[in-house]
């Protein structure tokens, strides 16, 4: 991915004061910068990524098959209630 995207990447995760172990769920994912980002810190077992774009999520599915990597949508999450510590989204843009 582009270097561009790697440095915001990083100060999201630090933003989120994500701890070792810690269920993270990173929020229109695209290609996973901010998902493999975290999961360096709590482990790629404790990140999910989920975004609309099955082109994106199968790069990132082959850079990490590790990260849970779901299709679906910001608006209507497919996730109970208080299943993650986290929620972090480095770039998300709602179509209407």
């Amino acid at each position: 991915m582009p270097a561009l995207f790697l440095e915001p990447a990083r100060l999201v995760a630090r933003a989120g004061q994500i701890r070792p172990r810690q269920l993270v769920l990173d929020v229109a994912c695209g290609t996973g910068v901010l998902a493999r980002q975290i999961a360096q810190e709590s482990g790629p077992g404790c990140v999910t990524g989920i975004d609309r774009n099955e082109g994106m999520l199968s790069v990132a599915r082959r850079m990490v098959p590790a990260i849970s990597w779901q299709n679906g949508l910001a608006e209507t999450l497919p996730f109970a209630d208080s299943v993650f510590n986290r929620v972090v989204s480095q770039l998300t843009h709602v179509l209407r």
